[in-house]
């Protein structure tokens, strides 16, 4: 999702529910096929996680945390929550 001033937010489901999606999606950016949207968004853009449990968000979470891909809401962005 982007938070666009002008056009509000911009979403697209990227569909990915297994490993083989994750490298599938990876393998469409490595060759070619799609480019990231951080190329158009500065590198800032969200994406919504769902997870089967709690536990699950939590590991998504601290794996995305270690990485460094976790950032603060802008406070225009506190409708995001």
């Amino acid at each position: 999702m982007v938070n666009h001033r002008a056009y509000g937010k911009i979403t697209a489901d990227l569909d990915i529910r297994s490993r083989s999606g994750t490298a599938r999606y990876l393998d469409d950016i490595r060759t070619g096929k799609s480019t990231p949207l951080m190329t158009v968004t500065s590198g800032y853009h969200f994406h919504r996680i769902a997870a089967e449990s709690e536990e699950a968000l939590d590991r998504i979470e601290a794996a995305l945390a270690a990485r460094g891909y976790l950032a603060e809401l802008m406070p225009y962005e506190d409708d995001f929550q």
